[in-house]
């Protein structure tokens, strides 16, 4: 298959995620820290219920120069966000100058997996803080849980919120871009996540979906 055929395979799994989201409820807390413009910090495997809360946001994001970057650029479109080509391994600091730029001309904020687009799982990526530093922005890091998930086998181990699921997405406090400049930026981003997400799961579920980090 050509790039192209795997981008509008995107584009088609775009419209069925809408549909999908017709039949889930979302819950989102603490969302009076998002004043744009911000930076979004997630797990790659708890994307989903973030993306669902963040529809036609406009807010721009990366997929990888690959086919699978392309059809998640195809998906991430289709949702109503923008989609930057690169990743950690190739095209990377292109797409975070094309980032920064989209940012500087108005988008109201930048959201990016911090551990993908293919691992290691859970752990943060200096992508991030890169693009954080040379905005100037702060760091929201933000998670999702629901009431009936379904537990991927993939290296990501992605949560899916089963139809007819409560989806509770969850914003953490920003990160200054103070708080970004000694050498523990990493472990500070990766241990806001962690605590956010084992947090979440345990108040929703009465357990942890994923084993400590």
């Amino acid at each position: 298959m050509s790039e192209r055929s795997w981008y509008l395979g995107g584009r088609a799994i775009a419209l069925l995620t809408r549909l999908w989201r017709l039949t889930i409820r979302i819950h989102a807390e603490n969302r009076a820290v998002l004043v744009p413009p911000y930076v979004l910090a997630l797990w790659h495997g708890r994307i989903l219920g973030s993306l669902m809360d963040n529809f036609d946001s406009r807010c721009v994001t990366m997929a990888s120069q690959s086919n699978d970057g392309a059809l998640a650029a195809g998906i991430v479109e289709g949702l109503g966000l923008r989609a930057m080509r690169g990743s950690s391994s190739r095209g990377g600091r292109d797409a975070l100058r094309e980032m920064e730029g989209a940012i500087a001309a108005g988008a109201p904020f930048a959201a990016l997996t911090v551990d993908g687009p293919k691992g290691p799982w859970r752990k943060v990526k200096p992508g991030i803080i890169v693009l954080a530093r040379q905005l100037g922005l702060p760091i929201i890091p933000v998670t999702n849980t629901c009431t009936r998930p379904l537990l991927l086998r993939s290296w990501d181990r992605m949560v899916l919120p089963r139809p007819f699921s409560r989806v509770v997405v969850r914003y953490g406090q920003p990160i200054s871009p103070a708080e970004l400049r000694g050498q523990d930026a990493i472990e500070r981003i990766a241990s806001a996540l962690e605590t956010l997400t084992q947090e979440l799961d345990s108040e929703m579920l009465g357990r942890a979906l994923w084993p400590p980090r």
